[in-house]
């Protein structure tokens, strides 16, 4: 996670270099080369860190939506895959362990 964050302050450095002033652009690539060159570190870093964010989010989120054995009955007896006298079964034999 450091070379992320190293990486999103480099690519901030290089968006504001074209506007650097009188020290003149970060990079030094001409007029409107240093944005694109920013833009490019930006889109590059967010792309590298799609994937392991989505990862640490959905994680968590399956963690929350952890599905019990008795969830899965009630789910399957509201879907109409078991009988009344198949869930009352199951969920006797799950109460019971």
């Amino acid at each position: 996670m450091k070379t992320l964050k190293d990486l999103s302050k480099l690519s901030v450095l290089i968006l504001f270099a074209g506007c650097a002033g009188p020290m003149g652009p970060l990079l030094g690539l001409g007029p409107g080369w240093d944005e694109v060159a920013g833009i490019t570190v930006v889109a590059i870093v967010v792309a590298l860190a799609y994937r392991p964010i989505r990862k640490l989010f959905s994680n968590r989120l399956n963690a929350a939506d952890f599905a019990s054995p008795q969830n899965i009955v009630r789910e399957r007896y509201a879907r109409g895959e078991i009988s009344q006298e198949e869930f009352q079964r199951i969920m006797q034999l799950l109460s019971e362990r």
